[in-house]
């Protein structure tokens, strides 16, 4: 289920291979970058040499299996037109338009190349995010193409995160999913407070689906080896489900009055 690249020499990848990681070879081809990205992208995708083709490579492998986390160095960035933040494959948005999957994004950061792809693909977006990163939910809803947004306030933890997720996991067929570390409690620059439980329950909820999962913020070796634990125990099965941590109970509050306002009909 876990992947990544053998080349990849950061530390995400190295903990991922002593997890017990497949340990993707080879490289992708130019071309299926295409798929999500113009031939503006792939000109700046080429100047960051054999990097892209890599991640092109753990995408192809990811999608040889039904069930999938991997790391490529982040993804949510990459827009059909310009790559930020040293993203230069968005292998979420690939996977989906292969698929006809849904995307969904669970991260402190807004996705920026990912709604980018989404307003040129259509391909049904769920966003949940920082609302302070993002832009506001009416714009969302307003621009996207039945495009759903939860932004999360400060302070949201476990049970508000798990508000907002159970809901989008209602969707339908495969999912393709950004999932960012830096929601965890325990990240030194984020301002929410999900934990294990949080986690846990994601993996419970997808055990028996088809899914792929893009390793985003990976946030501190710490909380990566916890919460990725935490994710693929409840995948597993395995082990007691962790207790919710305390959060702000304003913040529950306004994620309840967010998700019933969204999910009313």
């Amino acid at each position: 289920m876990l992947l990544t690249h053998v080349k990849f020499d950061e530390w995400p990848a190295k903990a991922l291979r002593e997890m017990g990681a497949e340990a993707v070879e080879g490289v992708g081809a130019w071309e299926d970058l295409l798929l999500v990205h113009s031939e503006i992208f792939l000109r700046a995708a080429k100047r960051a040499g054999e990097r892209p083709l890599l991640a092109v490579a753990v995408a192809n492998a990811a999608l040889g299996k039904r069930q999938a986390v991997f790391y490529i160095g982040g993804t949510m960035m990459a827009g059909p037109h310009a790559a930020r933040g040293g993203h230069f494959f968005n292998a979420v948005v690939y996977i989906a338009r292969k698929l006809g999957a849904a995307v969904v994004s669970i991260d402190g950061h807004f996705p920026r190349g990912t709604w980018e792809a989404h307003m040129e693909y259509k391909f049904p977006l769920y966003l949940i995010y920082g609302g302070a990163d993002g832009p506001p939910q009416r714009y969302i809803h307003r621009r996207g193409h039945k495009a759903v947004a939860i932004p999360m306030p400060p302070g949201a933890g476990d049970r508000s995160f798990w508000l907002a997720i159970s809901h989008v996991l209602k969707a339908e067929g495969p999912l393709a999913i950004h999932l960012g570390f830096d929601i965890h409690r325990e990240d030194p620059t984020g301002h929410f407070f999900a934990g294990e439980y949080l986690f846990y329950k994601l993996g419970e909820a997808l055990r028996g689906r088809q899914f792929y999962i893009s390793i985003e913020c990976t946030s501190t070796p710490k909380v990566f080896a916890s919460a990725l634990g935490s994710l693929l125990a409840g995948v597993a099965g395995r082990g007691a489900e962790p207790a919710p941590g305390e959060e702000s109970e304003e913040a529950l509050r306004e994620v309840r009055r967010v998700v019933s306002s969204v999910f009313k009909k």
